[in-house]
């Protein structure tokens, strides 16, 4: 229901003791234009913090809470607060617009510079799309709204008017305690417009958490938008803060179609990795290639060297191969000059590293990836020791060494333990 302008000359004044009482609302008078207004924000403000478009203030009824108490009301310029304890007071803190249909705050709130807009159930024409992609701050904003189906055209009217300013869907967007606080709505029943700097730390966030679907579907929406360069910088930043789940992340990216986000932002060892291509793997700290030695033993095994002057025959090709089972991500790694795989043997302390056609668990590897400098780094865990790999202090007549797995921590030190993954 529309109020009258009658009804509303006569209606009480806002309520003020729930709701906080800001800065130049126009909560007693109509909408006047641009007729002597001081616009949000102030000079000496960055920003106005939140706007609740159609908004009427905090209201808390049997059905549920709506509305904040501290934020901007946007709404037709005699409408009353329709429910609660307040019903038919004015709004709090109001910014008044002409009508549903005409919806111009400009001559109250400047442009780009509302860092959060909410907006529950009501109408979203394009004239209020447009008004909300104004004043959000593209930048530092995000948009949030609740209780729409995602095929709705009110969706569609908010996807365009906030596509054009920057600002794109975040599936499953961890809601804050404040945005939380509207239980109206069912607990999932919103839409979340994130921009680009922290649609990255969302990323970032739900690869840390290892919520991978989300992750996947966060990088689709940069990808999609044009905005890789944020994917390669969330990548660098997991890469420099050793954090094992980007494997899991990069494998899902490769098994769900998005290969092309792998092969362009990511670091060329992971491409290397899910395709299946022949590499090299070669020690940090004495730049060796690994091979497996000549001589087999009495149990058909062979040691695995760092071999000091081979670089590139077939000796140092090996292949590393994704698994995925029981909810869990690991590698084989296979030498493709006998087809062993590598492993690692069980005697007491630093286990000796062997290439053998078992393929038991003392086969399993993780890959955990960090960034050195310009380097991209690899520890190579064993999934049944827990040990990573090195090569031994000691040379052979060839000077050659022998690789082991570390009996103790080897992460934190990637100059010791860590391996590059390089194109054979």
């Amino acid at each position: 229901m529309i109020h009258s302008i009658s009804s509303w000359n006569l209606a009480r004044s806002p309520n003020y003791k729930t709701n906080t009482d800001l800065l130049y609302p126009y909560s007693e008078v109509p909408y006047i234009g641009n007729y002597k207004l001081v616009r949000l924000p102030l000079p000496d403000d960055n920003f106005v913090d939140h706007v609740d478009y159609w908004g009427e203030g905090r209201i808390n009824i049997k059905a549920g809470s709506s509305g904040y108490i501290n934020c901007y009301n946007v709404n037709h310029q005699y409408q009353l607060v329709s429910n609660g304890p307040d019903r038919d007071k004015k709004i709090p803190n109001r910014i008044p617009v002409i009508s549903y249909t005409n919806c111009n705050t400009s001559g109250y709130i400047k442009d780009n510079s509302v860092k959060l807009v909410t907006l529950m159930g009501a109408p979203i024409n394009k004239s209020c799309a447009d008004d909300i992609a104004r004043i959000v701050n593209s930048r530092e904003g995000k948009v949030i709204v609740y209780g729409f189906k995602s095929d709705a055209p009110d969706i569609r009217n908010l996807d365009a008017a906030l596509k054009e300013k920057g600002l794109y869907t975040c599936d499953r967007y961890n809601l804050n305690m404040l945005l939380k606080s509207i239980t109206l709505f069912d607990e999932n029943d919103y839409r979340a417009y994130i921009n680009v700097t922290d649609l990255g730390e969302e990323l970032y966030n739900n690869v840390l958490d290892n919520k991978i679907e989300d992750a996947v579907n966060i990088a689709n929406t940069l990808k999609n938008n044009e905005n890789g360069s944020k994917i390669v910088e969330i990548v660098n930043k997991l890469l420099e803060n050793e954090n094992k789940n980007i494997m899991e992340f990069a494998f899902n990216l490769w098994n769900t179609d998005n290969r092309d986000i792998i092969t362009n932002y990511f670091p060329i060892a992971f491409k290397l990795i899910f395709n299946k291509d022949f590499v090299k793997i070669i020690n940090k700290y004495n730049m060796f290639s690994l091979r497996v030695d000549e001589t087999e033993d009495s149990i058909k095994e062979r040691i695995v060297l760092g071999d000091r002057k081979d670089k590139a025959s077939v000796n140092v090709r090996w292949e590393v191969i994704p698994v995925y089972e029981s909810n869990s991500l690991y590698f084989k790694i296979m030498d493709m000059e006998y087809g062993t795989l590598l492993r690692l043997a069980d005697n007491e302390g630093d286990k000796k590293a062997k290439a053998s056609s078992n393929d038991d668990s003392k086969a399993h590897w993780l890959l955990v990836p960090i960034k050195v400098d310009d380097d991209i780094l690899f520890y190579i865990l064993n999934k049944e020791y827990n040990q990573g790999l090195k090569l031994s202090d000691a040379s052979d007549e060839y000077e050659n060494k022998q690789l082991f797995g570390h009996n103790g921590s080897v992460r934190g030190h990637p100059e010791l333990y860590g391996w590059f993954i390089a194109p054979w």
